[in-house]
C-alpha cells in the first residue's frame, strides 16, 4: 500500500480518483476552496480529511484542479518530497508555463492526463468505475524522475486505466481534434438553438449536444491553453464544411453522399 495522497480539487476527476484508487492509499487529504465538495467528499467517505496546504507527508499529489491552475501549482511543489501528477487535458502549455517559471520541469513532477470525463461535475458525479478501461496519457519529459513515471503509471492502473506514453506537443494535437474541437463544435451549434426547438429534438440533438452541457470554466481554460493546435483542428473542420456547403450550393447530392460515406467509414473504424 502506498502512504498518503493528497487531491488538489475535489471535481469529477478528484473524486473518482479517490473512489478507484483510495484503497491503494493510507490516507486520503482534501485540498479545496468549494465548501460544499469538500463536504460531500467527507461525508462519503471519498477523503479522510481536509488540508488547506499540501502536507509534506503525502507521497502522491494530483492536481485535478482547472488547466490553468496546474502549472502554479507545480512550480509551488517543486521541491516536494512527494511525486506530483495531474489531470489537465493540455500539456505543452502546462509544461512551458512551469519551465518559464523555474527554468526546467521538476523531477517529481509526472504530466498526466485520463481520458474520461461526463458532461455533468462535481465529487456527486464521482465514480470508481470512471477510468476502467480507459486510457490515461503520461507525457513525462527529459527532466521527469522515470521510477515517478512509473509510480505513476501504477497508480493510474491501479484504477483499471490503461496507460500510454505520449510527446506532449503530439498528445495536445491529437485531443485538440478528438476532444477540445468536438466541444467547441456543440458549444457553437446550441448557441443557434431556439427554445422553441427544444419540443422537436430527438436522439440525434442529444447524442450530439450531449458534451454541450459541460463545465464552462473548466473548457475555457483548455481552449486557452491549447490554442494554437485547436486552431489548427478548426481550420481544418471548417476546410471541410465548406466542402459540404459547396455541394450543397451547387445542388451536387453525389458529392455530399461521397462525403457522409467517407465521414461514416471513419466511424465505423471505431468498432
Amino acid at each position: 500500500m502506498a502512504g498518503e495522497l493528497t487531491i488538489v480539487g475535489m471535481g469529477l476527476i478528484g473524486a473518482s480518483f479517490a473512489l478507484a484508487a483510495r484503497q491503494h492509499f493510507s490516507r486520503v487529504s482534501v485540498l479545496d476552496p468549494d465548501d460544499g465538495h469538500v463536504a460531500y467528499a467527507l461525508a462519503g467517505s471519498i477523503a479522510d480529511t481536509r488540508v488547506t496546504e499540501v502536507p509534506a507527508t503525502a507521497e502522491a499529489v494530483l492536481l485535478a484542479c482547472p488547466s490553468d491552475h496546474i502549472a502554479g501549482w507545480v512550480v509551488a511543489l517543486a521541491d516536494h518530497p512527494g511525486t506530483v501528477f495531474d489531470t489537465g487535458s493540455v500539456k505543452g502549455a502546462i509544461i512551458d508555463e512551469v519551465e518559464a517559471s523555474l527554468g526546467a520541469v521538476p523531477r517529481n513532477f509526472v504530466p498526466s492526463h485520463p481520458i474520461a470525463g461526463l458532461e455533468r461535475s462535481g465529487p456527486e458525479a464521482g465514480s470508481a468505475d470512471l477510468f476502467l478501461d480507459r486510457t490515461v496519457i503520461l507525457t513525462p519529459v527529459t527532466a521527469t524522475d522515470p521510477a515517478r513515471t512509473e509510480r505513476v503509471r501504477s497508480w493510474w492502473e491501479a484504477t483499471g486505466a490503461v496507460v500510454e506514453r505520449m510527446e506532449p506537443g503530439l498528445h495536445d494535437a491529437i485531443y485538440a481534434r478528438t476532444s477540445h474541437l468536438p466541444h467547441l463544435i456543440a458549444f457553437a451549434y446550441l448557441l443557434g438553438i431556439a427554445d422553441a426547438d427544444l419540443a422537436h429534438t430527438g436522439g440525434g440533438f442529444r447524442d450530439f449536444s450531449r458534451i454541450g452541457g459541460s463545465d464552462p470554466d473548466m473548457w475555457t481554460a483548455v481552449f486557452g491553453r491549447n490554442r494554437a493546435a485547436l486552431l489548427d483542428a478548426l481550420d481544418t473542420f471548417e476546410m471541410h464544411l465548406d466542402e459540404f456547403r459547396r455541394a450543397l450550393e451547387s445542388d451536387d447530392l453525389d458529392r455530399c453522399r461521397v462525403l457522409i460515406a467517407d465521414a461514416r467509414t471513419r466511424r465505423e473504424r471505431l468498432g
